[in-house]
Order: C-alpha cells, then structure tokens, then sequence
C-alpha cells in the first residue's frame, strides 16, 4: 500500500517528495517548533535526506508523514504524521503495570509559527484519525506530549483525545492522550 492524498474543507495532505524543502524553515529550523516536536532544530542537510526517505516510505507504506498543504494557494504549512513506535517512554496512568509489548500508533503533527491558531492542526488531525480509523482499522491512536505545551494538549482535546498523566519518573508533566477506535 502506498501512502494516499487526502483532503478536508481547506487542507491537502499529501505524501512529501524532495522538493518540500520548505519544511526545513517552517518545522526544523524554528527552535519553537522543532524543540517541542523533534528535540533539536536540524540542518537543511539532515531534512533533505529527510525528505529522501519520508518519500520511499511514502511508496511503500500506509503509516507515515503527509505534506499539510493549503489547498486555496498550495503552500506547505508543515506536517502531521501517523507513526508506529514502542512506548517504553509511557507508564499508563489507566494502566500503569502494563509492560512495552504492543506496538502503538501515534499521531503527531508540527505546523509553522505563522500557521497557528488557524485550526489547521486539528482539521488535519481529523483526516490521520478517520483514516486511520476507517480505512486502516486501527484499535487506537495514542501519544504523548508535554503537558506545558498547552497548543498541542489542545489538538488533542479537539480530536476527542483522553488525557492521562503519563507516570514514567523521566517524563514528569507529561500528558498521553489516548483515541480508541470504537469502530473496531
């Protein structure tokens, strides 16, 4: 399965190609908004192999990352991601004994400065849940953030997210919102 297009009221999320280096500048350059999403702002060396390989996983793969686009005059505004990982990070505040045996899919998503406030991150984040739901049967979505980001904790209530305190001793103040797909 390769990764597909999707569109809402005024976005389009398409699968990203090499020439989205724009996202260098919106996402991983920006300190605010790299620091909080990937750690560390990147160099516009590390994004284009990047982008090199958010494009193969995009030829081979259901799971991955989509290009946020406007759809009224095409710019690139940032980018939301459907992602597996292991969570050896969490300790479940609904189930705090559970061990690191499943493999979860998160949700994340990183838009510009400029492009805040707009609604663009939960619009998009509607089209990863519904696809996620709907066409990949997917039992849950759940991911953590930093409870002090108060913008993502935001998405995530506009979602439908569960809010949970995220128990594990390193990530103090960490919030986990957790979608089950009730659908399954």
């Amino acid at each position: 399965m390769t990764l597909p297009r999707l569109t809402t009221g005024r976005l389009v999320l398409r699968p990203f190609t090499r020439d989205d280096e724009a996202v260098h500048h919106l996402v991983f350059a920006d300190p605010r908004v790299a620091g909080p999403y990937c750690g560390a702002t990147r160099t516009l060396e590390e994004v284009r192999a990047w982008l090199v390989h958010r494009a193969l996983q995009a030829a081979e793969d259901d799971l991955g990352f989509w290009a946020v686009v406007r759809g009224a005059d095409d710019a690139l505004l940032g980018l939301v991601a459907l992602q597996p990982y292991v969570p050896w990070w969490i300790v479940w505040e609904h189930d705090p004994t559970a061990r690191h045996r499943r493999v979860e899919v998160e949700l994340s998503y990183a838009l510009g400065r400029r492009h805040w406030g707009g609604g663009y991150a939960t619009e998009a984040g509607r089209a990863l849940v519904a696809y996620a739901f709907e066409t990949l049967r997917l039992p849950r979505i759940a991911f953590g953030v930093d409870g002090a980001n108060a913008r993502s904790v935001g998405v995530m209530r506009r979602l439908g997210f569960r809010l949970e305190r995220n128990l594990h001793p390193d990530d103090p103040g960490g919030v986990v919102g957790v979608l089950d797909n009730d659908r399954v």
